[in-house]
């Protein structure tokens, strides 16, 4: 018997093994290829590692796969006919005509984007905060009377003074100095000579911006 040496035949690789030797070659990541390709990293595995039964029907699964040799600059013609030869005739056809439809999401969020995202809506609400700030300070307080009502008849020699402002505001009525509470409000008593009393209500900003009101109570005691 005459001794021979078998030489080991190399079969020709795969498509999922193109994919991701070349992938690997240009070194590039499975996160990077679904950022630029917008396919989702678990269907560009599946293409490489040939699990075919795990994309959402052919007409996607050769979307993805023409995305991907986009990416990675290989020839669409040959490949993609490969992987229809690869997936065989009977499962193409079932894929092609399924029984419910899978729908794709048109957009999906990255982590990238997700950061992004975050930074620009934290960005705005700073931007919000200080013009809101601003115009609280530069505009005229807000100021309103409760009690009593514009020219009010009272028989007694005393009456409260019922009122809301901005937080951070002076208050004064008739230049003396008004505490006011956490949020504004102030109930404050002033004494009431006989005939017409007039009180001055003046809410001062910060930057000295101001809102007067006049109270006319005709006291008949």
């Amino acid at each position: 018997m005459s001794n021979f040496i078998r030489k080991k035949i190399n079969p020709e690789k795969s498509l999922g093994e193109i994919l991701k030797s070349v992938r690997k070659k240009k070194e590039i990541t499975l996160d990077q290829a679904e950022e630029e390709t917008k396919v989702r990293k678990k269907y560009l595995r599946a293409l490489e590692e040939g699990r075919y039964d795990e994309l959402p029907g052919n007409v996607y699964a050769l979307g993805f796969l023409v995305k991907y040799l986009d990416f990675l600059d290989l020839d669409k013609g040959k490949l993609t006919l490969r992987f229809k030869m690869e997936c065989g005739e009977a499962v193409r056809d079932k894929r092609l005509m399924p029984k419910r439809r899978i729908s794709e999401p048109l957009f999906f969020l990255t982590q990238k984007m997700v950061v992004v995202v975050v930074v620009v809506l934290a960005i705005l609400g700073i931007l919000g905060y200080i013009v809101y700030s601003v115009r609280a300070i530069t505009t005229a307080p807000n100021l309103a009377i409760s009690s009593p009502s514009q020219e009010q008849v009272l028989k007694e020699d005393k009456v409260n003074i019922i009122g809301k402002t901005d937080i951070g505001i002076t208050l004064l009525i008739n230049n003396q100095t008004i505490l006011l509470d956490g949020n504004g409000n102030f109930n404050q008593q002033v004494k009431l000579n006989p005939g017409l009393n007039t009180f001055e209500i003046k809410a001062i900003s910060q930057l000295k911006k101001e809102t007067v009101k006049q109270i006319k109570i005709l006291a008949q005691f």
